[in-house]
């Protein structure tokens, strides 16, 4: 028997010996590729289910909870479908919310607009902390007093924990549906805001209520009120601030990263995991989910011009991908679990169903109250919120993944009586397919109903614009195919009922009906060619300030992807553009909402003081530096864009006094923002060189790396030599954020040779125009030369402001400027009196040199011709033609490129297919009209006679394309509206013509 006994444990050991360390297990594969298969179905039937959503508008969300739940019923009967099923029932749910939850939080908290969140920032908090906690016990208090479960269902504590799983909203159908109605963004936010922050929230009131409940029974330690306190700082506080600190650890290391989007996209993910994984198990043992949301908001508030433009778009995309693929799974994965929990469901009653019913009503209610206790503070703080839009933050309150993952985590927690764990699962995925299919499906009806959605007459009118155009862009696409012989078959008539024209057409008229409602017949036609007919003046202001703000935020976008600014500065000015689209009614106050983000000069001056000393004096340089380049930066930005917008006056389709009001408005900002560039360049002219320097080295390389990639789309350029210039570029840019500039104010000998109208010069013509240079000093209000007086000298300012005024104008003029062109180019008399504004240094160089000069070099020649157009087109603006309504750098680019000097001798013909601009001298054309000097020529089809010597500036482009150019840009094309107009009811008529022939 011993012998037996012996030989069955040596059978024993040799069937327990441990197998190879490179054996794997056949079936955990299998069941591991079921797993895989079945998430992919998930994906893919996600995919059939968005497309169900797009042509019924039924609700996403409680469609893919749906087919959750009725895999978890059927899952015995799928097959290989359902073993993967019954696989991924068994996860736990602290997994979904460990790889799912951070993907979601993320995503949202990134891509919302930070203005409006920033704004509602006291209303959302509001909500989502002390509101959801309210909410917990205002439905902890409808278990036990209305639904009267007794202790043996659920004590108060575990009344509350369900509360506070209950109260996490999840309104992704309401604000899809509100997005799609157009309710304002700031609404939308108050209600994705509050969903945002108090799933984080929601799930510190459930650790707390859960450890007093265990506490209860005897199954937990006991909870002080001091732990309460220190716990309850450390989950809501210690969360977003290691949030905002790992934010801008990510932002520093992407701002290092250029042109790589893979490497941008993974680090916002390795950071959105990390975050919630040292937030949640490391040193801090906070919330994560809230750290994340912390994480979320610094990127979508700095973070995301942290992103070079050229990744940007697939960050967005990736992220996009990511956040719809984990929505979907997420509501799949508690659907299965769920389901599959119904099925062996032995802990709910029957009378557990009639209760369900009245708790979806009390919780309705509760949530009502919870909101009207904070009414007063709402309307208060943020945007004032409307009495529909109140109902609707009450009705539009879903529940969601969330509330039904941390059901799960009650579910699953063996500490927790049965009866009260089945009861969490099974009111939250009650209340999140509720309030998915009922509220879900009946909020546009209700919103509809409460009219909550403004729709003004000029939106109306905007859209009924916009569907004529589409109407007439269709028909020209239409005449453009009828040419192509590959159509010459085709049924016009069946394409234009196919591509749905008479429906456009009925909606527009439909549209004209509304409107001639709205307005009155007496004060407008419905079909009247002025979009802005009829409407009161306070109306047209608003909109053309609405156009401006617009206009301006394109305007800086466009600086910033062309790296003419940095994403601080661009950051701040739309942001500005966003303040002022809330106040279209007020006067224009930009440049002080910009102004409030400056230091003082007294504090800056300190550090300039300081700079020398050591230890502190680098950090005071570079802080300098930064500072002064990030205010520089701003103010030059504005300035060209707003000087932008002044010159589209003409442009815009409202009525000329309001425009030519608000446009007074523009330039009031203008000179205000050259005010304080005047003192800036004053006080701190070494450093304006050093900003000046980086800046000028900044959009150089950035034209660079849009030239490399032009050419390497076009194959001009071979793959390897692209890789090498791209990351030389790159390095460069990199380099250029850490170099360390001189903060040392050159001398005149320095100065002049990098002037930029003497480059090119040989060193003994430049050495010539320094000898006879001097300084010279001018107090503040010192006339420096007055119009009419004999020229000698002109000048260019080391330090101060010199503003030159003439008849009908004066230009202003900071640092480095040369003044003036125009007494280069005169008859020896000064056409413009000069005085500064301020106490300055002026460098004065000798004219007699400079015009010996321009006579042998035609280069620098040139140089002060085209230069000098600046003061001419507003010293002579009656002459100036289009000239006079073009933004100056657009201009003087177009001259260097696009045209040429010609000297013109008496009775010498000269074409000028394209126009010109005359210096000197006279022009007559074929029609005996005579061009007199500093006149633009227009566009000639037959050579025009030179009747006096003269000089000419010949066009190679026509000068209107550049304004062409901006208006196609801005889509402001002031003959638009009524040429589509004409358009349209020409098509309206031939259409209606049709329609009789048919019948």
């Amino acid at each position: 028997m011993a012998e037996h006994e012996h030989e069955f444990e040596g059978h024993e050991e040799e069937l327990e010996a441990p197998k190879d360390s490179l054996w794997r297990d056949e079936h955990e594969m299998e069941k591991s590729a079921n797993i895989v298969y079945f998430l992919t179905l998930g994906i893919v039937s996600g995919l059939i289910l968005r497309e169900i959503n797009k042509k019924t508008k039924f609700p996403y969300s409680p469609m893919i909870l749906s087919l959750g739940i009725i895999i978890g019923l059927l899952q015995k009967s799928l097959g290989y479908i359902g073993e993967s099923a019954s696989i991924l029932s068994k996860m736990h749910p602290h997994l979904i919310v460990f790889v799912f939850v951070p993907v979601l939080l993320f995503e949202s908290a990134f891509n919302c607009d930070w203005y409006t969140f920033k704004y509602q920032m006291v209303n959302i908090l509001l909500l989502a902390g002390p509101g959801c906690g309210w909410g917990a016990i205002l439905l902890g208090g409808v278990f036990k007093f209305v639904l009267q479960y007794d202790d043996n269902d659920m004590t108060w504590y575990q009344a509350f924990t369900l509360g506070s799983v209950l109260s996490a909203t999840d309104p992704v159908a309401v604000v899809a549906l509100l997005k799609e109605l157009g309710a304002s963004l700031a609404f939308n936010h108050l209600i994705e805001g509050e969903a945002l922050l108090n799933d984080g929230v929601a799930m510190v009131f459930f650790i707390f209520f859960n450890k007093f409940s265990k506490a209860q029974s005897g199954k937990g330690e006991a909870v002080t009120a001091s732990q309460v306190v220190i716990n309850f700082i450390r989950n809501s506080l210690v969360g977003p601030v290691l949030g905002l600190v790992l934010g801008i650890l990510a932002a520093l290391w992407t701002k290092r990263i250029l042109g790589d989007d893979i490497e941008v996209t993974w680090l916002t993910f390795v950071f959105t995991y990390l975050t919630f994984y040292w937030a949640e198990f490391c040193f801090f043992k906070t919330s994560g989910l809230l750290a994340v949301v912390g994480l979320g908001l610094f990127w979508s508030a700095f973070g995301k011009t942290r992103i070079r433009s050229s990744v940007e778009h697939s960050v967005h995309t990736v992220w996009g991908f990511v956040q719809y693929s984990c929505d979907t799974l997420v509501f799949i994965l508690v659907g299965i679990i769920v389901g599959t929990q119904v099925i062996e469901e032995t802990f709910i009653h029957k009378s557990d169903y009639i209760r369900m019913i009245v708790f979806y009503f009390f919780m309705i209610l509760a949530r009502f109250i919870m909101i009207l206790t904070f009414w007063p503070f709402l309307r208060c703080f943020g945007y004032p919120i409307s009495k529909p839009e109140f109902i609707v933050l009450v009705y539009g309150g879903l529940r969601g993944a969330l509330g039904l993952t941390l059901s799960l985590m009650v579910g699953c927690d063996e500490e927790l009586p049965a009866r009260f764990r089945h009861l969490s699962v099974f009111y939250a995925a009650g209340m999140a397919a509720i309030t998915n299919l009922v509220n879900g499906t009946t909020c546009k009806a209700l919103v509809q109903y409460l009219e909550m959605i403004e729709n003004p007459v000029v939106k109306k009118k905007v859209y009924k614009k916009y569907l004529e155009e589409l109407i007439v862009n269709s028909q020209d696409k239409m005449r453009e195919l009828e040419s192509d012989q590959f159509y010459s078959m085709a049924d016009w008539n069946q394409v234009n009922q196919l591509i749905g024209q008479p429906k456009f057409i009925e909606k527009i008229e439909k549209l004209e009906t509304e409107i001639k409602y709205m307005v009155g017949s007496n004060r407008i036609a419905a079909n009247s060619s002025n979009l802005y007919e009829g409407l009161t003046d306070q109306e047209i202001f608003g909109e053309v300030r609405y156009r401006i703000y617009r206009i301006l935020k394109g305007l800086y976008y466009d600086k910033f992807e062309y790296g003419l600014c940095e994403e601080d500065t661009v950051r701040l000015l739309v942001e500005s553009s966003d303040i002022g689209l809330d106040h279209t009614k007020s006067i224009l106050n930009i440049w002080d909402q910009l102004y409030k983000n400056f230091l003082n000069f007294s504090s800056v001056n300190f550090f300039f003081k300081v700079k020398e000393i050591p230890l502190i004096g680098p950090f005071a340089k570079e802080y300098m530096i930064k500072h002064l380049g990030f205010v520089y930066d701003v103010t030059t930005t504005f300035l060209s864009c707003t000087n932008e917008v002044l010159h589209l006056t003409d442009s815009f389709p409202m009525g000329k006094d309001a425009v030519r009001l608000v446009m007074e408005e523009v330039q009031r900002e203008i000179d205000k923002a050259e005010d304080y560039l005047g003192i800036l360049n004053d006080t701190f002219p070494e450093i304006v060189r050093a900003i000046q320097t980086k800046r000028a080295s900044h959009s150089i390389l950035t034209h660079q790396r849009h030239y490399l990639d032009e050419t390497q789309q076009n194959g001009l350029v071979d793959e390897k030599e692209y890789q090498l210039l791209k990351k030389e570029i790159n390095t460069r840019l990199v380099d250029l954020e850490n170099h360390q500039f001189e903060m040392i104010l050159p001398s005149f000998h320095v100065l002049a040779m990098e002037f930029p109208i003497f480059s090119g010069l040989v060193s003994t013509d430049l050495d010539n125009i320094i000898k006879s240079a001097y300084e010279k000093r001018f107090a503040c209000d010192e006339i420096i030369y007055e119009q009419g007086m004999t020229c000698q000298n002109i000048y260019i300012i080391s330090k101060g402001n010199v503003v030159d005024e003439f008849e009908g104008g004066s230009i202003k003029k900071g640092l480095g400027s040369l003044i003036t062109y125009t007494n280069l180019i005169g008859d020896g008399s000064c056409m413009s009196t000069a005085k500064a504004t301020a106490d300055s240094l002026l460098y004065s160089l000798n004219l007699k040199i400079l015009k010996e000069l321009m006579q042998k070099n035609p280069e620098f020649e040139f140089k002060i011709y085209i230069n000098s157009i600046e003061y001419l087109r507003k010293m002579f603006e009656s002459q100036a033609g289009p000239l006079a309504n073009l933004e100056i750098k657009r201009l003087l680019d177009f001259f260097r490129t696009k045209s040429k000097l010609k000297k013109l001798n008496q009775n010498q013909k000269c074409d000028l297919i394209f126009g010109g601009y005359l210096f000197k001298g006279e022009l007559k054309d074929l029609n005996n009209k005579i061009y007199p000097q500093y006149s633009y020529i227009p566009p000639q089809e037959t050579e025009c006679l030179a009747t006096k010597c003269g000089i000419c500036l010949i066009f190679d482009d026509q000068v209107d394309s550049l304004n062409t150019q901006i208006l196609k840009q801005l889509d402001l094309d002031p003959h638009k509206d009524q040429q589509i107009q004409e358009r349209y009811s020409q098509i309206k008529r031939t259409s209606l013509q049709e329609k009789k022939k048919h019948h």
